[in-house]
C-alpha cells in the first residue's frame, strides 16, 4: 500500500488529504471524514485496513482542527460540506469508478448530506451519528467534555455546529440516498451518539440499508468498524 499526502483547495483554504492506494486497487474508492475536534489520523486504522484489502481510501482534515493539517477556521457546518464535496469531486475525477462517501460522527453527518445531494455517489457509510444529533446534548454538556474538546478546534463550537444540523436536513439527506446502499454503524458503549439515536437514523432510512453494532465507545468507533465497512464494500461494490 502506498500513502500520498496531497493538498487541495476548498473555499480558499488548503485541505490536507491522504490517499491510501493499494498495489492493485479495486474500482471503488471510499472518501472518509473525521469527527469534531479530531483529525484524519482517527480514521487511519479503518482506512488502512480497507486499503489493505484492495479499496482505495481517501481521508482529509476539516479546517480549524488543530490536530489536522488543513488551513482556515471551522466557520460553520457549511465549511464541512464544502470541504468534503471538494475532496469527493477530486476523488471522482482522479480515480473514476464507483465512489462511496462516509465518516465518523461529524464526518458521518457531513457524508450523509453530501451523498443525499449527489446522485453520482454509489453509497454512504455513517458511523456513530444519529438522526437527532442534538438529542442528548444537555446530557453530554453536563459531563463536561464539550468545553474540553472545543480547545482542539479553531472556530464554531460543537453546540453551535449541532444547531446547524437539523433533523429535517438529515431526513432530506436520507431521502436523497434512497435506492443506494447505506451502512449505519452504532457503537454499543457510545455516550455521545446514543445507540437509540443511531437506530432511529437507520429506521428513517430507505432500502437498501444495513445496521451494524460494534463493541466500542464513540472515540474509537471508526477503528472498530473496519470489518463491518469492508464486508459492506465487498457486498455492494
Amino acid at each position: 500500500m502506498n500513502l500520498t499526502l496531497e493538498y487541495l483547495k476548498a473555499g480558499g483554504r488548503r485541505i490536507a488529504t491522504l490517499i491510501y492506494d493499494p498495489p492493485q486497487p479495486k474500482t471503488a474508492t471510499l472518501v472518509l471524514g473525521h469527527g469534531y475536534s479530531s483529525s484524519k489520523q482517527n480514521l487511519d486504522f479503518l482506512a488502512g485496513f480497507v486499503a489493505q484489502h484492495g479499496f482505495r481510501t481517501v481521508t482529509f482534515d476539516f479546517p480549524g482542527h488543530k490536530l489536522g493539517a488543513s488551513e482556515g477556521r471551522l466557520e460553520s457546518f457549511e465549511t464541512c460540506l464544502e470541504t468534503m464535496a471538494r475532496v469527493v469531486e477530486y476523488a471522482m475525477e482522479r480515480f473514476r469508478g464507483e465512489t462511496y462517501v462516509g465518516g465518523h460522527s461529524l464526518g458521518a453527518a457531513t457524508a450523509l448530506r453530501i451523498c443525499g445531494g449527489d446522485p453520482r455517489l454509489a453509497g454512504c457509510v455513517s458511523i456513530a451519528t444519529g438522526r437527532d444529533i442534538g438529542a442528548n446534548l444537555e446530557q453530554i454538556r453536563a459531563r463536561g467534555p464539550l468545553s474540553f474538546r472545543a480547545a482542539y478546534v479553531d472556530g464554531v463550537s460543537l453546540p453551535e455546529l449541532i444547531e446547524q444540523m437539523s433533523v429535517e436536513s438529515i431526513d432530506a439527506a436520507l431521502d436523497g440516498i434512497a435506492g443506494r446502499p447505506l451502512l449505519v454503524v452504532a457503537a454499543a458503549h457510545d455516550m455521545i451518539a446514543s445507540r437509540s439515536q443511531v437506530e432511529a437514523l437507520f429506521e428513517r432510512a430507505s432500502e437498501p440499508k444495513s445496521l451494524r453494532v460494534v463493541e466500542s465507545d464513540h472515540t474509537f468507533a471508526a477503528s472498530n468498524s473496519k470489518a463491518a465497512v469492508l464486508a459492506w464494500l465487498r457486498e455492494h461494490s
